[in-house]
């Protein structure tokens, strides 16, 4: 699968949120309130802000990839005016393998260009004109190519193609020909920057999920009805009253409790907000849940489509809640592209397994 995730950062709280992810990502939020989740800070719904550049997120897949080309996109706004700086140790977005090895950077510099720093902290290419200004949302897109005789970088701004290096440049650090972590900070120079709509794809899989997408939106559905699993027993009221909070899930101050194995709870979900007919690059079933006892507990997401379960990865619960997400590049009911009409019929719940 190429689609390895996206956000568009609307289930998030607080900056501490982002640590329970763990499927197929597990998240990292350092440097204290300096990552904070708003719509104040998004174009599309929530938006996640960095402070400066000394806060930093993470998103980390759990495992590595097997491709060495990784491609993708985020919309980003710089809500202040001021002069960036360009230097190898302030980044705004980086590429790193699993053990923490920076492979490639990219920065704003006093141009208001991209620079391109290698895992040497060297400037290996800039772009021309771009012109990042403060003020107004741009969609970057970046493909990277990890190797240290052949590698590439492209850099798309709003759909227009500014920067593709020849293939001939050492962008790998290490011996680890992939990126599995991707960090996001704010703009050396420039007070915060918001970040929202982020896609990553690797380039293993079939078109269009191993190019650029252009300029996406991430969109959230929440439960407003009973599924067709009603296993658990609610807190109060009906299953899906006590898992359709906004911005994100209130913990144990309203849940659903399922506590047999095999029990099953499942929620419809609204409709996808106009326009119709867009393409659907994927979908992401998303449950937040913990163990209640001793022992181990397991369980797996479930995404319901066309009458028919289908059930994500077994996950080890933990006695603190942490959220677990299972993507679907296309509906696993026919194995065709997402359609309207598969995603507003669609529900998500969750099995206890063991």
């Amino acid at each position: 699968m190429a689609l390895k995730w996206f956000d568009g950062f609307e289930s998030y709280t607080d900056y501490l949120d982002v640590n329970a992810l763990i499927y197929p990502v597990a998240g990292n939020a350092a440097g204290g309130d300096g990552c904070l989740f708003s719509s104040d800070y998004g174009r599309n719904g929530n938006g996640m802000k960095m402070a400066d550049w000394n806060h930093v997120t993470t998103f980390t897949l759990l495992s590595a990839p097997s491709s060495n080309t990784h491609i993708m996109g985020v919309a980003l706004y710089l809500p202040y005016t001021g002069t960036p700086t360009s230097q190898w140790n302030t980044p705004s977005i980086a590429l790193y393998d699993g053990s923490g090895t920076k492979h490639v950077s990219f920065h704003l510099d006093e141009n208001r260009d991209i620079d391109v720093y290698d895992g040497a902290n060297s400037v290996i290419a800039t772009t021309s004109g771009v012109s990042i200004l403060s003020q107004a949302w741009y969609y970057i897109e970046i493909k990277a190519i990890i190797d240290d005789s052949v590698g590439q970088i492209v850099i798309k701004v709003n759909g227009t193609n500014i920067l593709t290096t020849t293939a001939d440049k050492d962008t790998l650090n290490g011996s680890n020909a992939y990126v599995q972590k991707v960090y996001f900070s704010g703009a050396y120079g420039i007070a915060n920057a918001y970040w929202d709509d982020f896609y990553w794809l690797d380039g293993s899989g079939d078109a269009p999920h191993n190019d650029f997408l252009g300029d996406i939106r991430v969109d959230v559905l929440r439960p407003n009805g009973a599924g067709s699993h009603t296993e658990f027993t609610p807190s109060a009221g009906s299953n899906y009253q006590n898992v359709d909070e906004t911005p994100g899930p209130d913990d144990d101050t309203t849940y659903n409790d399922g506590d047999t194995t095999n029990d099953e709870d499942s929620y419809a979900l609204g409709n996808l907000p106009a326009p119709s007919g867009t393409t659907i690059y994927g979908v992401k079933s998303q449950i937040t849940a913990r163990k209640t006892d001793a022992g181990d507990r397991k369980c797996k997401v479930i995404t319901r489509s066309g009458g028919s379960d289908y059930l994500g990865a077994e996950i080890s619960l933990l006695d603190s809640f942490q959220t677990m997400a299972e993507i679907d590049e296309d509906n696993p009911d026919d194995s065709s592209a997402w359609e309207d009409a598969d995603v507003n019929g669609m529900e998500v719940g969750i099995k206890v397994t063991a």
